[in-house]
């Protein structure tokens, strides 16, 4: 079996999302225009804007697979939450 079978969907729909935020901005042709008009704004302005709200949702789904999938992969291993383990300390110290 080779290691690249050995990914799980999750890195491989993380990667696919963040490369799209990265990447699909970047293609010039796609804003190139001056029309159609947004309030006023030429479209290459709200484009843009509106890829930096789409990216952070993208960038915030991509972490939330990711988390899980380590969640999973240290439970799996015997070897707990490190989540709760750093809540637990925190709360401690601050008494």
């Amino acid at each position: 079996m080779s290691r690249l079978s050995a990914v799980r969907p999750a890195y491989w729909i993380s990667g696919v999302l963040l490369a799209a935020a990265v990447v699909l901005p970047l293609l010039v042709p796609t804003y190139a225009k001056p029309d159609p008009h947004l309030w006023g704004f030429p479209f290459f302005y709200w484009y843009q804007l509106m890829w930096v709200f789409l990216s952070a949702i993208l960038v915030s789904i991509s972490y939330r697979l990711i988390r899980t999938e380590e969640r999973k992969r240290r439970a799996a291993q015997g070897l707990g939450d490190p989540e709760a383990a750093d809540g637990a300390g925190a709360k401690e110290g601050d008494q």
